[in-house]
């Protein structure tokens, strides 16, 4: 397994090296690009993820303030907003609890924005986070079903290595899903 993650990452380097080193006669147009650069994007984070799944562990734990989290929320999100042709619309509805939230829980929201990204026909996710005094609440708008792949996993049913992963930090987290009113609705408790 670990040769076979090793060679994933050689390869996608070789692909970022392309992007890089491409002609300068022959250049690729900017969409072109900038899909190509999503795509190595993502590649990375699965080859992360599966790294991660296949040694059973989880990145450091980082705690970071707010403002600094969503801004990377977005940077982490602007990949899946090309490949997908959506935007992303982050916003602090503030609450009782300090404004600190967790890597981890950065890590679950880009792994489930796949999943959910269907659902948004190409317009904007609204991601609504709020921090109470013994939860964190994520609010993903417009969502008007669970999608299947964040439901619970049986052992013994496939899901690709983001569906795996979502599960994998959720079950961490312990983070509680349910859809109502137009949202997919994540809640995390403070421990």
């Amino acid at each position: 397994m670990r040769s076979t993650l090793h060679d994933m990452a050689n390869i996608l380097a070789g692909v970022q090296g392309i992007v890089e080193l491409s002609a300068q006669d022959r250049p690729l147009s900017q969409r072109d690009r900038d899909r190509l650069e999503a795509v190595v994007g993502e590649g990375l984070a699965t080859l992360s993820r599966a790294r991660h799944l296949a040694m059973g562990t989880l990145p450091d734990p980082l705690v970071e303030e707010g403002s600094d989290w969503r801004a990377q929320l977005a940077d982490e999100l602007t990949p899946l907003g090309i490949l997908f042709k959506c935007r992303f619309d982050i916003i602090y509805e503030g609450g009782p609890g300090p404004d600190v939230w967790g890597a981890h829980l950065r890590g679950y929201l880009r792994a489930a924005a796949r999943h959910v990204l269907p659902y948004v026909h190409g317009g904007t996710l609204a991601i609504h986070c709020a921090s109470g005094a013994e939860a964190w609440s994520i609010h993903l708008r417009p969502i008007t079903i669970l999608p299947e792949a964040l439901l619970a996993l049986p052992e013994d049913k496939p899901g690709d290595i983001c569906c795996r992963w979502a599960h994998h930090l959720g079950n961490h987290l312990g983070l509680t899903l349910s859809c109502e009113d137009g949202a997919l609705m994540l809640r995390i408790p403070r421990t």
